[in-house]
């Protein structure tokens, strides 16, 4: 099993075409998008300890913070080797988890070189010391029934440990400075239908903890050289006056994010934005933890970036929600899929929307994972997945081509694409292969085989900083593209798999095509490539003949913005009248000029989208201004 971790893990499609066999693969990870470019502040265990106490009972730590922070917080834990993540499992106790791999803090495998039939210690998960001699004025005996639990689930949507690999948890015992393994798990290969976290009780009955210094560790054996082996830890609780049967979580939750306020994708750039692309439902994930029927509310709020009052705000009243085993996920269609009619604001700049989602129910003993929030993205670019990947997909054909299918509203120009290549090491085979990126025409049902740009041969990149960052590959020339659909993709110049990093979580395998000889096929496997091109390389026309100071001085409004038909125009410094106005598209041709004659800018011809107004008047050449017509 471990011998074949690095070279294939799944086969999706495979068939012969001229005698040549062809397929679409996914394999394991070398590399954290998510962490290896993030700054963050390394947590150093100390050896010893000046106060008497740093954390007490109860201990709850249940990761819901996943989507803010990919390390564990400080308030528990003093190491931030696991991934902290809402990707990687399936069906979570409650929103984001705790992954052990092969990676460290840094996104990186430990050992690049380690043998994939190796297996050896790899994260650590440190909790603070946690006072169990005393609480106030009561000294912890056995008696009080102290109790750790916690959930697991191997492999999820990554890699399944093999029987080396191991998740354990250990005991600190301060009087005798010594670890003591209390549980461990060894690695399996769970079925298909095996998606239930387990969930493991341990009782503190050795006297030995019962010290205020008192910690305890989680610590997993895996392959070093990647994302590999994984196990996902949820739910993490420490406690008196517990016992075995302690089953009962009080806890109505969300498992994942909600999906996207957008209808097609997770982004897309803000000059591409039409009504139609609003999405008027979303699907939401929530989940009864107890063993009875809860009743519960959930509402939503979505928020302008600059914050302020909540622009719209939808409630789905009061329902009853069932316990997830043997129920599933929360199904009232008025919490499960909202319907409702909404379109953000009309765009003239990047920005972002802040959507927060909260659910009550009573009785609720964890609150941190009733509340999600959201951000939508109206940037530059166009992308299906989250910004996260859990594999990489590849073709092993000299020659193949990967496309991904995506719409422009409006007329544009094509800056760059970002895509995120995993830094595999293993015989250079990303760094040493080369790659062009070809934008296809649409062919009705797939990409066509007309080829609108093929540029030069570029290598693969990685960013050295940034966090979540995925390095842009620029084209040679601005692309110049009228509303429509194009399929924006590579074609590699090797026969080694490119290891694209590929989001299982939002499934989007209706956009993604491949042809590896036999002509475009449709791709079979879920989640979303990330392929995302970037759009807006045109710049307005500079202003010439003018020194600096005087083009700072020259100021000018329009109004209003957006604009329909009519576009009126205001200066308190320079004298517009008789003013030649030029307006420009976002791919730099002017579609209009006219004098100006002290009333309006006649626009009702235009269509609907971004464009620049250009002043000149007297010799001086006006700083441009941005305008959007919507109507």
């Amino acid at each position: 099993m471990k011998s074949i971790k690095h070279f294939i893990i799944y086969f999706f499609i495979l068939f012969f075409s001229d005698n040549c066999f062809s397929q679409e693969l996914l394999r394991p990870l070398s590399g954290n998008v998510q962490l290896m470019n993030k700054k963050h502040e390394t947590i150093i265990a100390n050896k010893t300890y000046s106060v008497v106490s740093l954390d007490s009972l109860p201990f709850f730590d249940d990761f819901s913070y996943a989507s803010i922070n990919p390390y564990p917080t400080g308030k528990h834990w003093l190491d931030s080797n696991v991934y902290i993540n809402n990707g990687f499992p399936i069906a979570p106790p409650s929103i984001g988890v705790a992954t052990f791999d092969g990676l460290n803090k840094k996104g990186y495998p430990y050992n690049v070189l380690a043998p994939v039939s190796s297996s050896n210690k790899s994260d650590t998960l440190t909790s603070r010391p946690i006072n169990l001699q005393k609480k106030g004025s009561h000294f912890y005996l056995p008696a009080d029934s102290v109790y750790m639990s916690f959930y697991y689930q191997a492999e999820g949507r990554g890699d399944a440990p093999e029987l080396l690999d191991e998740l354990s948890l250990w005991f600190y015992k301060p009087n005798q400075k010594i670890w003591k393994m209390v549980w461990n798990k060894s690695g399996y290969n769970p079925s298909a239908a095996d998606t239930l976290f387990n969930r493991v009780m341990i009782s503190v009955v050795d006297t030995a903890y019962y010290d205020s210094l008192f910690q305890f560790r989680f610590i997993n054996n895996a392959t070093l050289s990647g994302s590999l082996d994984h196990w996902h830890l949820d739910y993490v609780y420490l406690n008196s006056n517990r016992n075995i049967n302690d089953t009962i979580i009080e806890d109505v939750a969300f498992g994942y994010m909600s999906s996207p306020f957008l209808k097609n994708y997770s982004s897309m750039p803000y000059s591409q934005f039409i009504p139609s692309e609003m999405a008027t439902t979303i699907h939401n994930f929530i989940r009864n933890n107890s063993l009875v029927a809860k009743t519960k509310t959930y509402k939503f709020d979505i928020y302008p970036k600059t914050g302020g009052a909540s622009l719209f705000n939808y409630t789905g009243g009061t329902n009853p929600i069932l316990p997830f085993n043997p129920n599933g996920w929360h199904n009232n269609p008025s919490d499960l899929s909202p319907t409702f009619s909404y379109v953000f604001p009309t765009l003239t700049d990047s920005t972002f929307f802040k959507i927060i989602h909260s659910t009550t129910s009573t009785p609720d003993n964890v609150k941190q994972n009733d509340t999600l929030v959201q951000i939508q993205k109206l940037t530059n670019y166009y992308a299906y997945d989250d910004g996260s990947a859990e594999q990489g997909y590849y073709l092993n054909t000299y020659g193949a081509k990967t496309a991904v299918r995506y719409t422009l509203n409006n007329a544009d120009t094509l800056k760059s694409l970002k895509i995120y290549f995993d830094p595999i090491i293993e015989e250079n085979l990303i760094i040493g292969s080369t790659f062009r990126i070809v934008i296809w025409a649409d062919g009705g049902g797939g990409p066509s085989n007309t080829i609108i740009y093929k540029d030069s041969l570029v290598n693969p990149k990685y960013l050295s900083e940034g966090y979540n960052a995925i390095p842009e590959y620029k084209l040679t020339s601005c692309l110049k593209l009228n509303p429509g659909t194009y399929y924006f993709g590579i074609q590699q110049t090797t026969n080694k798999g490119l290891n694209i990093g590929f989001d299982r979580s939002n499934n989007h395998m209706d956009a993604l095509y491949y042809d590896i000889g036999s002509g475009w096929t449709q791709s079979t496997v879920r989640g979303s490539l990330m392929i995302n091109p970037v759009m807006g390389c045109y710049e307005p026309p500079a202003p010439v003949g003018i020194i600096e100071q005087t083009k700072r001085n020259l100021e000018f409004n329009l109004f209003p913005n957006p604009a329909q038909n009519n576009l009126y125009i205001s200066s308190s410094n320079f004298n517009i009248d008789n003013a030649t106005i030029e307006i420009y598209n976002t791919i730099g041709q002017k579609v209009l000029s006219t004098i100006y004659n002290k009333e309006m800018v006649d626009i009702s011809n235009l269509q609907n989208g971004i464009y620049f107004v250009n002043i000149s008047t007297k010799g001086l050449n006006v700083s441009p201004k941005k305008i959007i017509i919507s109507r």
